[in-house]
């Protein structure tokens, strides 16, 4: 499989592994809905340039996703699987990166498994198959860093610049000879640091600022090293320190001059000023600020929506996240920074290994660094990992394969035992899950086998067949994903009971029902619904009780542990239409609504079962 035909093995294995994936439940979470949402009104009122939820200015995301999203709503209607297919061919795009990225890096097998650990990770499988912007801007976070380091790392260092001065100096290859007048780094083309600053461009319409600055924060500190790498190389021996003193200022030249700032600058503003320039016009400035100042610079700075952690949630998460590929990655970061230290590997080997080094410990250390955490935040760090555990694993297979024993075997046992592990994890947390609040859900915990199964086939192969061991391991990495974030995934959204739980109600009095909420907020609620719901988030039941005089077709959503404030002021004819149990909540959401005018009276539904 790692062997013959590279994109075609990519492109298929990643094609039925997203196709697999695919949930037919309904929308998880806040996000998801909201953000369907606000592309559902795009496509509805042709307005593409603000983006409004319910509404309301939305100020909590640009827009490249909601476009995203609004193009493929007309395209399939406004369907969950239409929300979620941007992330789907972004997570292949991202896959088709790497491929390219560990096939010019190291070489073609380990593109391969490094585009299917990406995949097959448990994370990248959630984002990839989740109406958010993560994967769209991991994708080209991703594209921008690999065409930028594949020029400095590519045949700029290679052994074609020899001419006469190279040759009277005595160098005939192996990098750069910056005394012949060679850059220190290889320059990129105009037009590959223009359409990299297109990339980038596209990522600040994605997320923002991070699209840009987390990229080059990878970039410029590592094309600085190299720089200064090579120019130490030229010097006469002496202290470390000194020589790299020496080099220091040099090297930010060799930066501005291989980098091309102002191309990367103009390509950015040209992929992102004129929405921009848009959206604030259009709004007096009002998303602006709100984004920037709340979103950005609030996030940072504050724990936002409850989301707090200490420096080492995003790390911890990670080695979660990441399964089943997180067995091998401490090892592989451990190793590589040992050999990148005793400089026991060729210095265009060091120089790759330390861009991966770099671009993880970048986007994990910057968001470790804010206030507020979220697991997706680092989604950017774990093409960098999938290409380090890949690099690992071949290269410890082919040791193998040539010695006839594993390098690190006690290492390996361990990894090969947490991935069993797992699936016995994930059988039990299935099985106690449905005990509080995803009802139903056991069936969803045969996906553990996937693990357990692999693992005895993986451990056969081992002795044997070094490569075929990891070959096996990258497939059954991608199967687990897929059957976790789709079918299980599926199975167990069917405690979601809020989705049929509104269209019911909205379906009353021949789908004429006006929904609100009473001290709640719900994206789902507004999603399912079609149309706009009046929120009432405060405890103010004189509001309620306007909502629900109105219109005779209202339908009031309310907590059970709230009612006590609603029931003093229902107008005549008004009572409880509708309960149901939202997913891992101690509270009952009771519809208030018109009773039904032959008896007075309402009885009780439960779940998705609505009195009509």
């Amino acid at each position: 499989m790692i062997s013959h035909r590279p994109l075609l093995t990519v492109l298929l294995a990643g094609s039925i592994a997203l196709v697999v994936g695919i949930a037919s439940g309904p929308l998880w979470d806040e996000d998801e809905p909201r953000f369907a949402a606000i592309a559902r009104t795009m496509v509805e009122t042709g307005d593409w340039v603000v983006p409004v939820f319910n509404d309301t200015l939305a100020v909590d995301k640009p827009v490249l996703m909601h476009w995203c999203m609004a193009a493929c709503m007309t395209v399939f209607g406004t369907t969950e699987f239409a929300a979620r297919l941007p992330s789907m061919l972004a997570a292949l795009v991202t896959a088709l990166a790497l491929l390219r990225a560990g096939t010019r890096f190291f070489d073609p097998a380990t593109g391969v498994v490094a585009a299917l650990a990406w995949l097959g990770c448990l994370l990248a499988g959630i984002e990839a198959h989740a109406a958010t912007p993560d994967a769209i801007l991991t994708a080209l976070c991703t594209w921008a860093t690999v065409l930028a380091a594949e020029v400095i790392l590519g045949p700029g260092t290679s052994t074609e610049r020899a001419g006469p001065a190279r040759q009277a100096a005595g160098r005939s290859g192996g990098g750069p000879c910056i005394a012949c007048g060679d850059d220190a780094l290889p320059r990129l083309s105009l037009a590959r640091s223009g359409g990299i600053g297109l990339l980038l461009g596209l990522a600040v319409v994605c997320k923002g600022p991070i699209g840009f600055v987390g990229p080059l924060a990878v970039l410029v500190p590592w094309a600085w090293w190299v720089a200064v790498d090579w120019r130490r190389g030229e010097m006469a021996a002496g202290p470390w320190l000194r020589q790299t003193a020496a080099a220091a200022v040099p090297a930010v030249i060799d930066v501005i001059r291989s980098l091309r700032p102002l191309a990367l600058v103009a390509g950015a503003a040209v992929a992102a000023a004129p929405w921009y320039v848009a959206v604030w016009l259009r709004t007096d400035g009002a998303w602006t600020e709100g984004f920037f100042f709340v979103h950005n610079v609030g996030r940072f700075l504050e724990p936002m929506e409850k989301h707090a952690g200490g420096v080492l949630f995003h790390p911890l998460t990670m080695l979660l996240l990441f399964y089943p590929w997180s067995c091998f990655l401490p090892l592989a970061l451990v190793l590589t920074a040992w050999r990148n230290w005793h400089r026991s590997i060729a210095t265009p080997t060091v120089h790759t290994l330390g861009l991966l080094l770099a671009w993880a410990g970048v986007w994990v250390g910057g968001f470790s660094a804010a206030a507020t955490k979220l697991p997706n935040y680092i989604l950017p760090a774990y093409p960098a990992a999938a290409l380090l555990v890949a690099a690992f694993a071949v290269d410890a297979a082919r040791r193998a394969a040539a010695s006839g024993r594993w390098p690190h075997p006690r290492w390996m046992a361990a990894g090969l035992g947490s991935l069993a592990f797992g699936g016995i994890a994930t059988a039990v947390t299935v099985i106690i899950t449905a005990r509080f609040g995803l009802a139903g859900a056991e069936p969803a915990a045969i996906v553990g086998l996937v693990p357990l199964v692999g693992t005895v086939v993986c451990w056969r192969l081992a002795r044997s067949r070094p490569l075929a061991a990891v070959e096996a391991f990258a497939i059954t990495a991608l199967l687990f994903t897929a059957l976790a974030v789709g079918p299980a995934a599926g199975w167990m959204a069917r405690a979601n009971t809020i989705p049929p739980f509104v269209r019911g109600l909205q379906a009353r009095d021949g789908g004429t029902a006006r929904l609100g909420t009473f001290m709640m907020g719900s994206p789902n609620v507004v999603f399912y619904s079609n149309g706009h719901v009046a929120q009432i988030i405060h405890d103010d039941a004189a509001a309620a009780e306007r909502f629900l005089t109105a219109n005779p077709e209202a339908v009031l959503l309310v907590p059970d542990h709230h009612l006590t404030r609603i029931k003093p002021i229902l107008p005549a004819g008004f009572g409880e239409v509708g309960r149901t149990r939202p997913m891992f909540r101690e509270f009952d959401l009771v519809a208030i609504g018109q009773l039904a005018p032959t008896t007075g009276t309402a009885r009780t539904a439960r779940t998705d079962e609505v009195v009509r």
